[in-house]
């Protein structure tokens, strides 16, 4: 094997002369949420079964699943990276690799900070770049996210073909930060320079969502959806986000066709943000009065197929809802019995299921069996650590409506009309926050009425 640099001056040790412009491809791909991922990898082995990025990309993949089906064969690429025939690589493969180690060990902290530390030295590694950032998301950490792009951004320029990328990474940052300006504007950059890069769509949508500018949503991903249904099934999360500010346009029937026609169309291919997609759009429905059918039952084989998994408590969280919402007890308790093993290893994962991921799993099971004052306190107790579950901060609010929900029904009246303050404030728009604002205030019979200064009228 010979060591080869790519254009960007990144070293490769290949065996095929032209392993280094397929990877190139492949990681053009990657960035891009492109379905033909695998195909260009698959291809890349092919040619160069050898090549020290080549395998350890197809670990990273692997791990990115969330499937445990998958984690045999992100461990036994890792132990073949350590052969000794791959110990006199570069210093970036070397950190890689250690990378990959450390990642299937569930230690996510340390694999951060090996790709923190590779950033450091190459700040144009792209793959490095977006595992941080992949992590650091699912670490409810927006503002490690954000810095994290701060720190390389000056060494990147338009003529990186991955440049849009990297501003469409910057922007939802900033936006999980509140920098809702800052982030539009990049975020339009990164579309205008490339319409098909779904990531920065999203990023500008959720500014939009942020700011509770439905319509100017709704139609900013209308205009633009032909370029980034292109893309692998990260689309169905756009689809899901038209159906939220569809939701809070109350067009309720164009919602459910959404879900039906499209956000449910490939469960098959076990990609963990489609199920929660769909189990947080079927709970939101639902609190807004929707009657949904038998819609959670069409969801509750692919729910099955992950009680095993152990990667992302974000996701696993959501699995569980699609249990407790179909009513399938013997799942629910195979499913408890595996995040109580989870919560007791040493894995960073296993500390936020053990920190927050328990209490949450028994508030969700709570609430659909019938114990709301059991579900708010402990809900109401954690509510400031959520954060920790990761996902952005739309995904999250979910629980953010639950706690206000589940408030009216324990009966804490004070408590729902206190969280709905603080809601109307944030989305002085939101026709469910204002309803469940003003049942609080008629249960207080608080004569209080909210100054416009503060409580600005969505129709003034």
């Amino acid at each position: 094997m010979e060591i080869h640099q790519d254009n960007q001056g990144l070293e490769y040790t290949i065996s095929n002369s032209s392993s280094v412009e397929q990877f190139e491809k492949l990681v053009l791909s990657f960035m891009g949420y492109k379905p033909d991922v695998g195909a260009k990898l698959k291809a890349l082995l092919a040619e160069d079964p050898s090549m020290p990025m080549g395998l350890c990309m197809k670990g990273y993949l692997a791990k990115m699943m969330g499937l445990k089906a998958l984690h045999p064969r992100a461990l036994a690429i890792s132990e073949t990276l350590t052969d000794e025939k791959y110990k006199q690589l570069s210093h970036r493969e070397s950190l890689h690799i250690q990378a990959l180690e450390v990642w299937c060990s569930g230690n996510l902290k340390k694999t951060v900070d090996i790709w923190e530390e590779i950033l450091l030295h190459y700040p144009l590694d792209s793959i490095a770049l977006r595992l941080a950032y992949f992590n650091h998301f699912y670490s409810g950490d927006a503002r490690r996210m954000r810095d994290s792009l701060i720190r390389v951004l000056p060494y990147w320029d338009s003529t990186h073909p991955h440049y849009g990328y990297v501003l469409g990474l910057y922007s939802f940052a900033l936006e999980e930060c509140s920098d809702f300006q800052a982030a539009e504007q990049y975020g339009r950059e990164a579309v205008q320079i490339n319409p098909e890069d779904a990531w920065s769509v999203h990023a500008v949508a959720h500014v939009m969502e942020s700011q509770e500018r439905h319509q100017e949503g709704i139609q900013w991903l209308f205009d633009l959806e032909e370029s980034w249904t292109t893309v692998n099934n990260f689309r169905f999360h756009l689809h899901w986000h038209q159906c939220l500010f569809l939701m809070e346009e109350g067009d309720y029937k164009l919602v459910l066709d959404l879900y039906d026609r499209i956000l449910v169309s490939d469960l098959d291919s076990d990609f963990y943000l489609d199920l929660c997609n769909a189990a947080s759009l079927l709970w939101r429905l639902e609190l807004h009065g929707v009657e949904i059918g038998e819609r959670w039952k069409v969801l509750l084989e692919a729910a099955q197929r992950r009680i095993e998994d152990r990667d992302l408590v974000f996701a696993s969280l959501h699995y569980l809802m699609v249990l407790v919402a179909a009513g399938d007890d013997q799942s629910i308790s195979r499913i408890m019995d595996e995040f109580k093993q989870w919560a007791s290893s040493d894995d960073t994962q296993g500390w936020v299921m053990r920190r927050v991921g328990m209490t949450l799993a028994n508030v969700l099971i709570d609430i659909r069996q019938g114990r709301p004052n059991h579900a708010f306190q402990n809900l109401f107790d954690i509510r400031y650590e959520i954060d920790l579950i990761g996902g952005s901060i739309a995904q999250r609010d979910l629980f953010s409506m639950l706690l206000l929900d589940v408030a009216g029904q324990a009966s804490q009246h004070l408590a729902m009309r206190a969280l709905g303050t603080e809601r109307i404030t944030l989305r002085p728009s939101s026709q469910w926050a204002r309803m469940q604002y003003g049942q609080a205030l008629e249960h207080t019979k608080d004569q209080f009425k909210a100054r416009p200064s503060i409580y600005p009228d969505p129709d003034n």
